[in-house]
């Protein structure tokens, strides 16, 4: 079993959040974005006022709600979890079937097959247990072997590592 004291920060979750937003949101997302603002300008520009226009405009904002949204409520959610911690540390522990993360906040036991996915950053990694859904684990305090150990296990239950 692997024991870790993990240290959460406001700064550290507005990163992973972050990180979150432009894994989910990207590049594509702001190009198509960018395209679809640029055709409504020029028919608009150009005098059409044609329900197409208003198909774009709906699209446009949208995909602009959209993007500050998911920013928004992932980020509040996760300074509400930080505010309900208390003291804003908590502990892993990882073991052979399960992965346990204990706070002021309570305990979640969650075996290995929970988690989907880990996307890992250079302070933070998340556990995704869904599509919108992840766990932050901050890299400060973690180990090489707790941290191999983790990958290990989530590849191990078919989970994928990026």
């Amino acid at each position: 079993m692997h024991r870790v004291i993990l240290t959460y920060s406001k700064p550290l979750l507005r990163q992973a959040v972050r990180s979150f937003w432009w894994r989910v949101v990207g590049f594509k997302f702001l190009v198509a974005l960018a395209l679809v603002a640029a055709a409504l300008l020029m028919l608009i520009l150009g005098g059409d006022t044609s329900w197409f226009v208003g198909v774009l405009a709906s699209v446009l904002v949208l995909g602009i709600t959209f993007m500050v949204a998911l920013y928004v409520i992932h980020y509040r959610n996760s300074l509400h979890k930080l505010q309900a911690m208390g003291t804003p540390q908590a502990t892993l522990d990882a073991s052979e079937t399960s992965l346990s993360l204990s706070s002021g906040a309570g305990t979640a036991t969650l075996p290995w097959s929970a988690v989907t996915e880990v996307w890992q950053f250079k302070s933070c990694w998340l556990l995704l247990l869904s599509k919108s859904q992840f766990v932050t684990l901050p890299l400060a305090e973690m180990t090489p072997e707790a941290g191999a150990f983790i990958l290990a296990r989530v590849q191990a239950s078919r989970g994928k590592v990026g």
